[in-house]
């Protein structure tokens, strides 16, 4: 049972991406409760209390917070069981996603035709699952990208420039045992946004450029945080009002946004987006370094104060700086060499360095989140994303790879 005036936080999802938001937690003297279906999931030794449960089976999840209330849920970097932690926030009236917006923004077939029928995705779009089924793909414009239709970390998504292309790939594949979604390949530049949301009101809290692999897959292996001035005002002008329409008509409240936006100097366009904090090193440690706005240690204390049925008023103005995150994308092969960390903060410009990678370590093709992020990353501040990607490649230069 809850102590009197002991606040307690749940954690749906214990992976290594809610250590920040434990560790945030306790330094606000909040008591963290983690379950996971993985007994061995980092959070749940690092909460102070841990709990092995499966998160797909919605009734064990009630039955364990029945047993154990919380006054909010963490909000923490998680795919299509972010409508467990909505389904969470409804049952026990806690502020946070509700289970509809979560299931319209993870499952993305439903995302695009809820927003292409109001008009705010305007783009073809074809649902398939058997190889069978990919005839129908042909009428598209090409090119268009394949990706799952739940799925997160860019996993399996793919560019296909012609139908032959599509239709030869899915012939050398295993049978597909998920849906998947074609859709158009929108020209233009990618960029990231981190948001807040709050009292129905959108606060776009940082907007990245994306450095992108080349096709056919598109996983980003860094991003330059823009500021906002006289050449950046219609860009971020064209996304703010893109992203305000979106939230509003899926009904995404009191929670942190991370989107992925395509924008071609005139329109943008929504990729997918996601009520949580982004992944990959960003909120708990770029969003931070370009803003110097915590927005996980920000969400903790609105909750903390709606919870208790106080305010909180969130108040941010766009101040990012421009600096880069770079993460590993290097050749494939053997680590053969690794140059020493103080080494590379000693450099001009360079924030902070953190390679996970060891000598010995065999690298391969960069496809996905998967294949990229437990390498490590760096952080640069540079004037512009040429001379961020300068500094990348001197620092880079100290990596000696063993091609195989």
């Amino acid at each position: 049972m809850k102590k009197t005036n002991e606040i307690r936080a749940g954690i749906i999802g214990a992976s290594s991406e809610s250590l920040y938001a434990i560790a945030e937690a306790g330094k606000k003297g909040i008591k963290t409760i983690a379950i996971d279906g993985n007994p061995a999931a980092p959070g749940l030794s690092h909460a102070d209390e841990g709990y092995t449960v499966d998160l797909r089976d919605t009734d064990a999840v009630f039955d364990f917070f029945d047993r154990n209330p919380v006054d909010f849920l963490l909000p923490v970097p998680v795919g299509r069981i972010l409508t467990t932690a909505g389904a969470v926030n409804d049952r026990y009236g806690l502020p946070g996603v509700s289970q509809r917006a979560a299931s319209l923004a993870t499952d993305k077939w439903e995302f695009h035709t809820t927003l292409a029928a109001e008009g705010l995705r305007n783009a073809q779009a074809f649902l398939f699952n058997k190889k069978e089924e990919i005839g129908n793909i042909s009428g598209m414009d090409f090119p268009v990208v394949v990706k799952p239709r739940f799925g997160s970390g860019s996993r399996a998504v793919k560019v296909y420039r012609s139908f032959a292309d599509l239709e030869a790939d899915m012939a050398d594949a295993a049978e597909l045992d998920e849906d998947y979604i074609a859709e158009s390949c929108k020209p233009g530049t990618e960029y990231g946004v981190d948001a807040f949301i709050t009292d129905g009101t959108f606060r776009m809290i940082l907007l990245r450029e994306k450095i992108i692999t080349p096709e056919p897959y598109r996983q980003c292996v860094g991003y330059f945080a823009l500021e906002k001035n006289a050449s950046t005002e219609a860009l971020f002008s064209r996304v703010n009002d893109l992203l305000s329409a979106a939230v509003k008509l899926l009904g995404l409240d009191n929670c942190l946004l991370h989107a992925d936006i395509m924008d071609d100097g005139n329109e943008a366009f929504i990729i997918e987006l996601s009520p949580r904090p982004s992944g990959h090193y960003l909120h708990n440690y770029f969003t931070r370094y370009a803003t110097g706005f915590d927005m996980l240690s920000e969400y903790i204390a609105y909750a903390t104060a709606v919870s208790s049925g106080a305010s909180y008023d969130v108040s941010y103005t766009y101040n990012a700086e421009n600096m880069m995150i770079r993460y590993f994308d290097l050749l494939e092969g053997v680590v053969e060499s690794l140059p020493d960390k103080t080494e590379i903060e000693s450099m001009d410009n360079v924030l902070c360095y953190n390679c996970y990678m060891k000598e010995g370590d065999r690298l391969g093709k960069v496809i996905d989140g998967g294949s990229v992020m437990g390498r490590g990353f760096y952080v640069i501040k540079a004037p512009s994303i040429a001379e961020a990607m300068k500094i990348s490649r001197e620092i880079e230069s100290k990596i000696i790879i063993k091609e195989c």
